[in-house]
Formats: C-alpha cells, sequence, structure tokens
C-alpha cells in the first residue's frame, strides 16, 4: 500500500530541490555602499538649499529589490521584469506614496560615480533635486556579469502630504 504522506513529502523535496534558486548577489559592502549614495545626494541637496532626505527602509527594500531584479536579468530598466513601475513596487514593501521617483544605473563600481553620472542626467538629477521627495532608498546589487546594479528611490509618503496641507 502507497503511503500518500510519504509520496506527498516526496513530490514536495523533488520540486524545492529542482526549483531554480532565486539570489541576488550583493557587493560584500552594500550598506556602507548605499549609504555612501545617500550622503553624496544629501551634500548635493544640501549645496542648492533643499533639505536633506531621510533614509526609509521601505523605499530601501523596494530599491533592492529592482536591483535585484535587473541585475538577475543584466539589464537597466524602470520597469520590472513582471511589468512592474516604481510605484508599484514601492507600494509592495508597504510605501503609501504620495509621490515616488527613481533612478537606476549599470557598471559604476564606486558610489560617487554614480551620483555625478546621475547628476549629469537631466531626468535623474532632476529626481535628486525634486522637492517632493523627503525619503530616500538606495540599493546595488552585481549582476552575473559582475556589473553593479544601482537603484535609487525618492519618495513623500501619503500621510506626509496630507500633514503639510493642514499646517499650511
Amino acid at each position: 500500500m502507497i503511503n500518500v504522506k510519504s509520496l506527498l513529502t516526496g513530490i514536495a523535496v523533488l520540486l524545492i530541490a529542482g526549483a531554480p534558486a532565486q539570489s541576488c548577489r550583493l557587493p560584500a559592502d552594500a550598506d556602507r555602499l548605499a549609504h555612501e549614495v545617500v550622503q553624496r545626494i544629501n551634500a548635493e541637496r544640501r549645496d542648492v538649499g533643499l533639505h536633506p532626505l531621510r533614509k526609509s527602509p521601505m523605499l530601501s527594500r523596494g530599491a533592492q529589490m529592482h536591483a535585484c531584479d535587473n541585475a538577475a536579468h543584466n539589464r537597466l530598466s524602470h520597469t520590472g521584469t513582471d511589468g512592474s513601475s516604481p510605484g508599484d513596487r514601492v507600494l509592495r514593501v508597504g510605501y503609501g506614496f504620495a509621490f515616488v521617483s527613481e533612478n537606476v544605473a549599470m557598471g559604476y563600481l564606486r558610489p560617487g560615480r554614480v551620483v555625478q553620472a546621475w547628476l549629469h542626467s537631466t531626468g535623474h538629477r532632476r529626481n535628486i533635486f525634486e522637492r517632493r521627495n523627503h525619503e530616500i532608498g538606495v540599493a546595488v546589487a552585481v549582476g552575473r556579469d559582475g556589473r553593479r546594479h544601482w537603484v535609487m528611490n525618492g519618495g513623500m509618503r501619503r500621510i506626509e502630504r496630507h500633514a503639510s496641507r493642514l499646517t499650511r
């Protein structure tokens, strides 16, 4: 007689073992690299009289998901491989936003280089100096080819917008 429980357990083990690993390679110093990007962006914002951005764990998680997706597919895009937009991705991690922005880059080894590249790109520069950004999340992942994939998410939570209207 066949033991159904053993059979199902065996099938589950085979399916798990045969499933492709969904992993994301990070540089050993990924947290330091992301922190340095945030510091450099805030220095640029201070130089033009804008408030510094607060680091948001939720925006960082959304940025990390997208950096990993781009790295896994060796591509540079604002659209996820599942068709998601920057707004879709930050909503998935619980960031209810009134405004969200995203910068992406690929291939830069150092934080200073990626920030400089963004500053020399009209759209990315606009995101760095966007007044509606109150928070920031930055992430980096390493693609199969060894290139670094960077993502910066800027945002303002929905509740912040309502609170700022009340204080006027």
